[in-house]
């Protein structure tokens, strides 16, 4: 397969097929090449295997010239994820200096432009912007998404407009609708739907949300779920399918029976986070698990935090990037159907 049409299944969201297809080509050519190694790694991280994409990055070797952009991507990107902005930054500056392709100068660019927006230095970007925009027409539509999405982040992080933010998400969901690339289309709505819920246009807010879960399957975007459920947990989540079998004591998860009949507390805590749909708080957790007692928050409530983080260990794929068992200032609530 060429590299566009493996690109094209990352961005109509096919990361388990995209990760069998590699995996069948490294099998076959004995390696892969570092563009596809990259592929792999966000493939990887929108699967939620944080930790397997960071192996397959630190494996990305660099040319015998010393200068390999993609090598210097894989780094950058492992920067990213270890919260090391500065670092990343510098990397994606070396990459915008030494190369003479203009498609890597561009992602560079945006790349140096990201690293100050994820620090929220909002008035570096100000002279980046014509930069950027000069680069126009940009050839690929991907890469044009790329900088669509990035304006509308600016104009709405930077509170300078949200008109224009929502204009910007506009056009680069119109662009993902006509490539039927879901990767692009559910992050347009998802930056939307930030805007909708900062400039308090509820039934906007709740359209745009109903249109993102249409588009979503929760087995292939662990990572996008839960990024979802975090932002929008006090309207709204993306269900998980589960179901409960109470005579039994244990709960259908992906298709798999989890038993809970040697954990009663914690089936007892799901069983009632699933039956209420919404944000339980911490004092009827308490009266449900322990009716004799009366609620007393130091006493309780690092108990039910406990039992929290151990139904995570069990119903999680990562229990510190929870997409099912959500938690808030108003409680716990499961994100399930």
């Amino acid at each position: 397969m060429r590299v566009c049409e493996l690109q094209d299944l990352f961005y109509r969201c096919k990361f388990a097929e995209l990760l069998a297809t590699l995996d069948r080509l490294q099998e076959e050519r004995g390696s892969l090449d570092n563009e596809l190694v990259l592929l792999k790694a966000n493939a990887l991280y929108e699967l939620h295997r944080v930790g397997e994409s960071k192996e397959a990055l630190k494996s990305v070797s660099q040319t015998k010239d010393g200068f390999d952009e993609n090598y210097l991507y894989a780094v950058a990107r492992v920067s990213y994820l270890d919260g090391d902005f500065d670092s990343a930054g510098s990397i994606f500056e070396e990459i915008y200096a030494r190369t003479d392709d203009e498609r890597h100068k561009f992602k560079a660019l945006l790349g140096i432009a990201n690293k100050h927006y994820s620090q929220g230095e909002f008035a570096k970007i100000v002279p980046l912007l014509p930069k950027l925009t000069a680069f126009e027409p940009l050839e690929r539509d991907d890469e044009r998404i790329c900088l669509m999405l990035f304006l509308g982040n600016y104009y709405r992080g930077s509170g300078s407009s949200y008109d224009l933010a929502k204009q910007y998400y506009k056009k680069a969901l119109a662009s993902a609708a006509r490539n039927t690339w879901t990767y692009w289309i559910i992050r347009s709505l998802f930056y939307i739907a930030l805007v909708c819920e900062k400039e308090n246009q509820s039934s906007e807010l709740m359209w745009t949300l109903e249109m993102l879960q249409s588009f979503i399957d929760e087995t292939e975007h662990l990572y996008f779920s839960r990024m979802v459920n975090e932002y929008f947990k006090a309207h709204f989540s993306i269900n998980t399918p589960m179901e409960f079998d109470t005579s039994n004591r244990r709960i259908l998860l992906k298709s798999k029976w989890v038993p809970f009949h040697e954990k009663p507390l914690l089936f007892q805590f799901l069983l009632l986070l699933h039956q209420d749909g919404s944000f339980v708080n911490k004092e009827s957790i308490a009266v449900s698990l322990w009716p004799q007692e009366d609620y007393k928050p130091r006493i309780h409530d690092p108990r039910i935090f406990d039992i929290a983080k151990r139904a995570r260990q069990i119903i999680e794929t990562d229990e510190n990037r929870p997409v099912v068992l959500l938690s808030g200032r108003m409680g716990y609530k499961l994100a399930s159907t």
